[in-house]
């Protein structure tokens, strides 16, 4: 069994916005798919979950884009998971270009939902192979949860999801996430998204509206979005650079 995966991809000209930047829920969306992909060949994909009565959660993605690539140019997505703990499961991502150069990195935490009682679940019970795995982290330490906005927002605006931002689950998709929070924030061609971190708090279901709120502080850029009973649904932090 292999304990890391890579798959080649080339990337479509829909995966860049309007100013030839790489999408971040692009760059999410290829490592869903590769993440995907390597689960199952472990053994616990989402159809082995459910007949086991759990299924996986993303409470946490962090992905940081060091340049960017060409539009229709070929990129390899590597990824490889961590030891477990009883709680989660630590996951890390590469994509490269065809030089070996690095495009993007990422690291994410996953957790398991009982589908009878919509409750965490232990880890433990998701992966039962071997759990001592000896990969380099693309990032020295967790990523820490992002606080709470702590002052009035700069911006406020409504967004419904639409039916194809859900997934067979009829959770909206993680890389969905992304797609809200620069719609949000609407950048120029001037600026580009360094890194992204987005913290999943409760789901969003098909139907839903999002109340999103922008706050910049610190040279970042805080989204918080809210559900239609005020919960927090996820907080996303954002650092952008010079194009």
């Amino acid at each position: 069994m292999l304990f890391t995966l890579e798959r080649n991809y080339r990337l479509r000209w829909m995966d860049f916005d309007r100013y030839g930047h790489l999408k971040p829920q692009a760059a999410l969306d290829l490592m869903q798919d590769v993440a995907t992909i390597h689960a199952k060949e472990m053994g616990f994909s989402d159809e082995e979950l459910r007949d086991k009565g759990i299924f996986w959660i993303v409470t946490r993605m962090k992905l940081v884009i060091m340049k960017q690539p060409e539009r229709l140019s070929c990129v390899t997505v590597r990824t490889w998971p961590h030891t477990q703990t009883k709680l989660s499961f630590l996951r890390d991502f590469l994509i490269t270009d065809e030089s070996g150069e690095i495009v993007a990195k990422a690291t994410s935490e996953w957790m398991v939902v009982s589908i009878e009682k919509r409750a965490f679940a232990s880890a433990l019970l998701a992966y039962d192979g071997p759990k001592d795995f000896d990969e380099a982290r693309t990032f020295e330490s967790k990523p820490k949860k992002i606080k709470n906005l702590d002052k009035e927002p700069d911006s406020s605006i409504s967004m419904t999801p639409g039916f194809s931002d859900f997934d067979q689950n009829g959770h909206l998709n993680n890389a969905m996430y992304a797609r809200l929070v620069l719609d949000a924030l609407e950048l120029d061609e001037t600026l580009s998204v360094e890194s992204l971190q987005i913290d999943y708090r409760h789901e969003v279901l098909a139907g839903s509206t999002l109340i999103l709120e922008t706050l910049h502080e610190d040279g970042a850029i805080k989204v918080r979005g809210l559900g239609e009973d005020g919960q927090i649904a996820f907080m996303a932090l954002v650092e952008t650079k010079e194009a």
